[in-house]
């Protein structure tokens, strides 16, 4: 067994050194290897498979058919859906002509506008949705919490320019001229800071509960610095976040958004889950800090703060709620971050200031150690702001001269955002602007209890979550078109960002009569939709669910198995001819009627053409004679037409049908008697000299579209022929049920 053995190798010495390698392994890598195996429970895959799944997935769109019937809802429902479709595109293209005309003018050549409209709606139902609506929010004026388009219509605003609008419009527009009145005499001026630096500062300090400031030009690009800094200060490398996040377009903290490549220096944990908490403790050696939003954004159909309340008893706090419930959560995140010495880093670009003055810290009552701000702390203008303690905001090692962390931007700290900022500041601050919050978050409350009260009472799927003056719908039945309501709302009036009603913004200048006219605009689009049939009860679709994810299933999978372009092509001209066939002589509803039974009983007879061979041939005759009369007696003369399609026309399929008739009586013909001819073998005679005649028939055919036509033309005839009945009774059901096809 050892005779390949190197001459003078020892055995016993050779394991002990094989011995002392893994022990050394074991030593230098262990504890890596042990974290990871703690810390597998508690990660969020959903990240690494849709990366995977993005390179897989090929674009799909449905027809028009296919995506009124992608829940395989009745023909009557169908039809309603049609109608109802083109009807509110004209609502819609009577609201805003000249906002529709601005959005065909610049679609071409504005990325953030396709981007915006290809994201809108699943991608299957994309261009349907494309080729009927052309929506382009447009607006050229802000009056209170509405926003006037192009056309003159005002409409509701619930987008909340992606959270920079929580005072109000009007106030940002006072902050903004008032801002650049401070800082005009100054310009544009990068470089050497205007004095109000310094007192922003100060406010800064005193609202975050931290000790160093730094400005940059957005909240993406705050994340970019805080993580920076997290790393260079901690000597660390593995930043944990949480699945659901986002932290800005910066593909560094967003493996599961997009991002091309494998991230391997974020570990992405399951939010509001156990296992993260004893993940973090694992790999508390390699973490350079928690990266955490404290309203997650991307959790589709769930509440904020998010949809993963999965709190053990230990964790949970007495008050049962939703804030109370992530409030302990947080909490559970500060304890093991300050017995594993990890920054907590809380990304507030997005909820800063919206839930509280003091924040997401003061509003959940969890301090961090570094808190990032944006949008609307520079009183409308673009900022992005890192706030914490001293030991992290260190750009300079002091024991290693050479090292440093270079976090830089151009326009950090530039004097008209500075001066907006000011005037922000100088608000958010008071004691009125505190009662103001309350008073904005138990009017959402209110409201937001009251729709989905009425909501409930009208049996419509559709209900209000909401957090401060965060709120969301939630839809309560599982449905294909829940993404449709969007569109009912522009029609209903209602402005909103392009991720739809998956997380809406009303800011504090929301009077009680603005909330009464959103709860009557969102009901008003949701029962335009229930009886449009967008919304099927199980009284009028019995197997809904089943039917819905049965056709999920096997939309992804042929989004993800596709032949090879050649294979493709070929297989798309196959289909083109099959499509050219149908116009040219299957027009007759009896026709159709006539194929569908004969292509049924082909399939049948290809089943059996290996096991009951006889049986096969004389059920394939039969087809075939059911198949060429409704050609030969219902459908018009088309033979031009077939001529173009390569294959046999009426008059050659009737001499093809002469002569299987003639088969039997010449088969009959050379038995020497009647009396002595076997039955069955005379039938497997006939049997055997029709598959030879079928044989002659098509591979003479191929034979001759070669020369004629070439391989490729010869093959795809050929192709088609034997596919045609497994296409045909799909192509052909629908005439049973009382429509042509």
């Amino acid at each position: 067994m050892f005779d390949s053995l190197p001459k003078g190798f020892n055995l016993e010495i050779g394991a002990a050194w094989w011995l002392v390698a893994l022990a050394v392994l074991l030593v230098f890598r262990g504890r890596r290897l042990w974290a990871f195996l703690l810390s597998l429970p508690a990660i969020s895959y959903t990240p690494q498979i849709s990366r995977k799944l993005s390179r897989l997935v090929k674009t799909r769109h449905y027809s028009e058919a296919e995506f009124l019937g992608a829940d395989n809802a009745p023909d009557p429902v169908i039809a309603t859906r049609r109608q109802a479709l083109d009807t509110l595109a004209e609502v819609l293209a009577r609201r805003s002509p000249k906002s529709e005309a601005w959005g065909l003018r610049v679609r071409d050549g504005l990325s953030d506008l396709r981007f915006a409209d290809a994201n809108r709606v699943p991608f299957p139902f994309a261009r349907v949705m494309r080729e009927k609506f052309n929506l382009c929010s447009v607006a050229e004026a802000s009056e209170g919490p509405y926003l006037r388009d192009l056309d003159g219509n005002l409409n509701l605003d619930i987008g909340g320019s992606y959270g920079v609008n929580v005072a109000g419009y009007d106030r940002y527009k006072e902050w903004i001229d008032r801002g650049w009145a401070k800082v005009r005499d100054l310009g544009p001026v990068l470089g050497p800071l205007h004095p109000l630096v310094a007192e922003n500062i100060e406010m800064l300090k005193r609202v975050s509960g931290m000790e160093e400031v730094s400005f940059h030009l957005s909240g993406t690009e705050a994340v970019m610095a805080a993580v920076r800094l997290a790393r260079f200060n901690t000597k660390k490398w593995k930043i944990a976040c949480f699945a659901g996040a986002y932290h800005g377009w910066w593909d560094g903290v967003q493996p599961g958004l997009g991002s091309e490549r494998a991230i391997g220096d974020c570990l992405t944990l399951k939010d509001m889950n156990p296992d993260s908490i004893k993940a973090i403790r694992a790999k508390a050696p390699f973490l350079a800090g928690v990266l955490v939003n404290p309203v997650q954004s991307f959790h589709p159909n769930s509440p904020p703060p998010n949809d993963a309340v999965m709190l053990s008893s230990s964790m949970r706090s007495a008050k049962d709620d939703v804030r109370s419930d992530y409030a302990a959560w947080l909490r559970e995140l500060r304890k093991v971050c300050d017995e594993c010495n990890i920054p907590l880093i809380f990304d507030e670009v997005f909820t800063g200031f919206r839930l509280a003055p003091g924040g997401a810290q003061e509003y959940f009552g969890v301090k961090a150690d570094m808190v990032l701000y944006g949008k609307t702390v520079a009183g409308g203008m673009p900022i992005g702001v890192v706030c914490a303690k001293r030991g992290l905001m260190r750009r300079f090692d002091p024991d290693h001269p050479m090292r440093i962390a270079y976090v830089v931007g151009t326009f950090a700290a530039y004097p008209q955002a500075i001066g907006a900022m000011h005037e922000f500041l100088s608000w958010v601050t008071t004691p009125e602007a505190r009662t103001e919050y309350e008073a904005a978050n138990a009017r959402c409350a209110a409201w937001a209890r009251r729709s989905t009260d009425e909501f409930v009472a009208a049996r419509l799927p559709v209900r209000i979550a909401q957090l401060g003056t965060i709120w969301t719908v939630l839809f309560t039945e599982p449905g294909r078109y829940n993404w449709l309501l969007q569109y009912y709302l522009r029609a209903e009036g209602v402005s909103m960002s392009w991720v739809g009603t998956g997380r809406c913004l009303t800011s504090l200048d929301y009077r009680d009569e603005d909330y009464d006219a959103l709860r009557l605009k969102l009901r008003e689009a949701a029962e335009k939709m229930k009886r449009d049939k967008w919304w099927l009860s199980l009284e009028e679709q019995p197997s809904r669910d089943s039917d819905i994810r049965r056709r999920l299933v096997r939309d992804l999978a042929s989004s993800i198995v596709r032949l090879p372009r050649p294979a493709a092509s070929f297989t798309a001209e196959i289909m083109q001819r099959k499509h050219d066939d149908h116009v040219a002589s299957h027009s007759h509803r009896v026709n159709q009627i006539l194929h569908f039974f004969s292509s049924s009983t082909f399939i049948f007879a290809y089943a059996l053409l290996f096991t009951h061979f006889t049986l096969a041939m004389w059920l394939g005759l039969g087809a075939l004679v059911l198949r060429q009369a409704g050609h030969a007696l219902i459908e018009p003369p088309c033979r031009d037409k077939e001529k173009l399609l390569l294959g046999f026309d009426t008059p050659s399929k009737s001499v093809i049908l002469a002569a299987y008739t003639l088969i039997p009586l010449w088969v009959l013909y050379g038995a020497e008697t009647i009396a002595w001819a076997n039955a069955g073998s005379l039938v497997l005679d006939v049997a055997k000299h029709w598959f030879g005649l079928t044989c002659v028939v098509v591979f003479g055919r191929v034979a001759v579209l070669v020369g004629k036509h070439g391989l490729r033309n010869a093959l795809i005839w050929f192709v088609k022929l034997i596919t045609d009945p497994f296409t045909d009774v799909i192509a052909y059901y629908p005439s049973l049920r009382g429509r042509t096809a």
